[in-house]
């Protein structure tokens, strides 16, 4: 939410699993102790959010193994949300890591987020996994990597099970933070999920996205396009690779900017620009892998 300018108000939580399968206790005291960490984070950086509790539904008869979901409701005055209609030509776009370790996480992440895990899970992890734990997948198609969970890469630095679970970063102690100094300088927010470097298509209008200074990718990208055989297009349509949030803002601020993520130990940088397009929204991407262009 604060992708609109919103402030958050209260989180809800509903989880539907199969306690046939996941041992409930076990599973609502960790998600217990993750919403606390979670949320004490943001109010250690002045981000207040309610906990007003949730559903547990047993469903064992419709779901395999479990479903999480959550909701997070905020509020904005309709004159200060951030929609993307004031993007224009000249603005530049800042990218935030998505992986590596900030000053407020207790670990490294892979940076993968949460998109694009089901085909990650599926190529990286052995059939072997699936063999022990049948419920995890569907027959027809399954596990076929041949990497065990526990097994350590020096690429990844990690563990793959590890690499597969980084929770996705919190962005919004930096984001408050860039709001607070720079607000009337910033003219569009992207969270990186569901398209990947892609998902700016969806603000703006008649905008040319062009990101031709972006980061090298996390290793858990190139590990999974090379288990996967996936194109680097599609690569770029569906995960954030290296890239989880986007600072749209005039370039006389752009700099400025920079200087709030390093504060927080968030690798920050100037990836791209914004440029006239006619009639729709497009976006380039020029990468060591070749160009793309999307839609």
């Amino acid at each position: 939410i604060i992708c609109v300018g919103a402030e958050p108000v209260n989180f809800v939580d509903y989880v539907a699993l199969n306690p046939f399968k996941v041992p409930k206790a076990e599973l609502l005291k960790e998600l217990n102790l993750g919403f606390k960490e979670c949320l004490q984070t943001l109010l250690d950086h002045g981000i207040k959010v309610k906990f007003s509790g949730g559903e547990t539904a047993d469903q064992p008869d419709q779901v395999r193994t479990l479903d999480i979901s959550g909701t997070i409701n905020g509020r904005v005055k309709l004159t200060s949300v951030i929609s993307g209609e004031r993007i224009k030509p000249g603005n530049l776009i800042i990218g935030l890591r998505s992986g590596g370790k900030t000053r407020y996480e207790k670990r490294e992440n892979s940076g993968i987020m949460c998109n694009g895990l089901t085909l990650a899970r599926l190529c990286l992890i052995s059939r072997e996994y699936q063999a022990k734990y049948p419920e995890i997948s569907a027959e027809e198609r399954g596990y076929y990597g041949k990497y065990r969970p526990d097994q350590y890469l020096d690429d990844l630095g990690m563990t793959v099970g590890e690499a597969l679970t980084s929770p996705t970063r919190l962005y919004a102690p930096v984001v408050a933070r860039i709001m607070d100094e720079y607000g009337p300088y910033v003219t569009g927010l992207v969270h990186n999920t569901g398209g990947g470097q892609t998902k700016c298509l969806r603000i703006g209008r008649n905008i040319h996205y062009v990101k031709d200074s972006l980061p090298d990718a996390d290793p858990i990208f190139m590990l999974i396009q090379k288990e996967s055989g996936e194109t680097w297009r599609a690569m770029y349509e569906n995960y954030n690779m290296g890239v989880g949030f986007e600072i749209v803002a005039e370039e006389d601020a752009a700099e400025d900017i920079l200087s709030i993520p390093e504060r927080f130990n968030l690798e920050a940088k100037i990836i791209g620009r914004c440029e006239e397009n006619a009639g729709f929204n497009k976006v380039t991407i020029k990468s060591r892998f070749g160009e793309f262009q999307y839609p």
